[in-house]
């Protein structure tokens, strides 16, 4: 009972949170661009994207194991959630296609 009760408290905290950082965000953007000092300018960042879509398909691996152990316990059930997870990842990897992010340069 008291884990709920600070669970809504600590959703209702970061909603908060949130909505401040994205009202300050809006209303009072930068005033002058940031600029990268030049020992910056040799690395190239597109390699976090690699490492993210990695990161994905890693924990879908994790949770795809204990699921495959289950299945035939749970039955239906587990293969219609395990279809939504697998139909979220795939669109964000489309997703990430489609915006260029997976081109090496």
């Amino acid at each position: 009972m008291i884990l709920q009760t600070y669970a809504i408290v600590a959703l209702v905290g970061l909603s908060a949170l949130g909505l401040s950082l994205l009202a300050a965000a809006v209303w009072r953007p930068p005033s002058r661009p940031l600029r990268a000092p030049d020992s910056w300018k040799k690395y190239r960042f597109g390699f976090a994207t690699y490492s993210l879509i990695f990161v994905a398909f890693d924990m879908e691996m994790i949770f795809m194991y204990p699921w495959a152990v289950v299945f035939a316990e749970i039955g239906l059930k587990a293969f219609l959630d395990m279809l939504v997870f697998i139909a979220l990842l795939g669109g964000g990897i489309a997703y990430a296609w489609g915006m260029g992010g997976l081109k090496w340069e």
